[in-house]
């Protein structure tokens, strides 16, 4: 890993799970990882947790057979640090016990609400989590990370920290350097496709759909429903653009989106149940915000721009960008206007 660390968060049900924890962390730290992450909670402690998912490249969520202790609002605290990473994007991979059922009872939640809970929790990482990798030893959890985790690094490249030796400024340099050369390629007609996303130029009128998922109120209760949204480029462009009009940190993207469709979103919901009368916390499916924050970029509509004081990396609309968002050309396809300030 040369000179490059990444810092990961480790969530876990409690302090039963204290030996997974300390043979994931050990292994993550013979690998070269920081590893961060609280074993008692509390609800003073949740701002912490959420300061160090915030500062963190990856959260690893280990689930052995109990939910673990509630905050004040009935969900637990494990739950509560894998919603906040799913809002910030943050790559999750998920260690699970592969028969949690066969694990002592001391092990298990003692009241039967908690039970069920743990198994709604486990079906939800099971649907929502790509990296899912499970184990029945500590030796399998070993394994397990010791395996897959170079991997994730391929496959969810992050900035990683280095040491402060000039290196930020030489990185920001190097990058805005691949920019321009993936700009001149592109030119060219000589770039290839990326092998990942196969990112290629779109037209601004071309559709792109996408998943999000969404809570629906209906006769005072709501659901977690899962609904797909079709949108041309030139109205993500119009929600996305303005702002990015100057140097923005780029978790304005899952904002930005969220709030649209927040705004946006209740037809979708009364598409499946016809009666709900409101939504709220929508959240656009990851890859999906990965898939527009690539193109884009490969449509030259935006570039980084440098980090701020707190080393978020900036993003800023293209002089091309501005020109299409400043002429009729997308009128057509205007989308909400958003009070969101930088």
């Amino acid at each position: 890993m040369l000179d490059k660390r990444y810092q990961v968060f480790i969530s876990t049900s409690g302090s039963e799970m204290q030996p997974e924890r300390i043979v994931v962390s050990q292994t993550l730290v013979g690998m070269g990882f920081f590893s961060w992450g609280l074993e008692q909670r509390t609800p003073l402690s949740t701002t912490f947790a959420r300061r160090q998912i915030d500062d963190c490249d990856y959260v690893v969520v280990i689930l052995g057979s109990q939910y673990g202790e509630q905050s004040v609002s009935g969900v637990g605290y494990m739950h509560l640090e894998y919603i906040y990473a799913v809002t910030k994007q943050k790559p999750i991979i998920a260690f699970i016990h592969e028969d949690p059922d066969s694990r002592d009872e001391s092990l298990h939640d003692e009241k039967p609400e908690l039970r069920e809970k743990f198994k709604e929790f486990r079906k939800i990482i099971m649907q929502e989590v790509d990296q899912i990798f499970t184990y029945r030893t500590m030796r399998d959890l070993e394994l397990a990370v010791r395996l897959n985790m170079s991997q994730i690094l391929e496959r969810y490249p992050v900035l990683g920290w280095v040491r402060p030796q000039n290196t930020q400024a030489l990185h920001d340099e190097i990058e805005a350097l691949k920019a321009k050369i993936v700009q001149l390629e592109t030119s060219a007609g000589t770039r290839e496709a990326d092998p990942f996303l196969n990112v290629q130029k779109v037209s601004m009128h071309e559709d792109f759909a996408f998943e999000y998922r969404m809570h629906a109120y209906q006769d005072g209760n709501f659901k977690e429903l899962n609904a797909m949204r079709r949108m041309k480029w030139a109205q993500l462009l119009s929600v996305l653009g303005s702002a990015f009009i100057n140097p923005t940190p780029e978790d304005f993207f899952s904002k930005c989106m969220n709030e649209y469709l927040n705004e946006t979103g209740l037809s979708d919901a009364q598409e499946e149940m016809p009666r709900v009368h409101a939504i709220a916390r929508a959240q656009i499916n990851v890859r999906a915000l990965h898939a527009i924050k690539m193109q884009m970029r490969e449509n030259d509509w935006i570039v980084p721009s440098g980090r701020d004081d707190r080393q978020r990396m900036l993003w800023k609309v293209t002089p091309k960008a501005k020109r299409l968002l400043e002429s009729n050309l997308l009128d057509n396809d205007r989308t909400l206007q958003f009070r969101s300030q930088n």
